[in-house]
């Protein structure tokens, strides 16, 4: 597991592509749009990549998002100095070929500990559909709770989870 770079942004959206057509469920994953996927590439935001030799298996990314309409305090109704300090678990991905291995808690587990040690204090909030019972019970393993239900990302219903 290492931090990814530009070079790694081709097998991110790969990577996203195959996620998306094995779906279980096409409303449970909303597409993160290239642009996107740079921004989390640069600091302070991350994206942790896992790799088997030099493929991309899986990812997580973390953003600090600030006053930008994206950033889900501003979902909870918090107050601006409350939504300054929120980070944003965006995306996990793991490769098919790799589920049931733990990698999903792992990747959670770290984007929570780079976010705590970048902004120390911080609330990290996430998404998932509610009916998206692997990824709900792997974050709510990992400590985020279920704060509100809403719809997303084009009308797409989502829990906003924080720890």
């Amino acid at each position: 597991m290492r931090p990814c770079g530009i070079e790694d942004l081709d097998a991110l959206m790969m990577l996203q592509e195959k996620i998306c057509r094995g779906m279980e469920r096409a409303d449970w994953f909303a597409v993160t749009e290239r642009e996107d996927n740079e921004t989390f590439l640069k600091e302070p935001n991350r994206i942790l990549g896992v790799f088997d030799g030099g493929r991309l298996v899986a990812y997580g990314s973390v953003g600090f998002l600030g006053a930008f309409e994206e950033n889900l305090g501003w979902d909870l109704g918090l107050a601006e100095e409350e939504v300054l300090l929120c980070a944003t678990l965006d995306t996990i991905v793991v490769d098919p070929d790799c589920r049931g291995m733990g990698i999903q808690r792992e990747l959670i587990r770290r984007c929570v500990e780079y976010a705590r040690e970048k902004q120390p204090g911080c609330r990290i909030l996430a998404t998932v559909a509610p009916d998206n019972i692997y990824s709900l019970r792997n974050v709510q393993a990992e400590g985020f709770e279920i704060l509100a239900q809403k719809e997303k990302y084009g009308g797409k219903e989502r829990y906003i989870l924080g720890v």
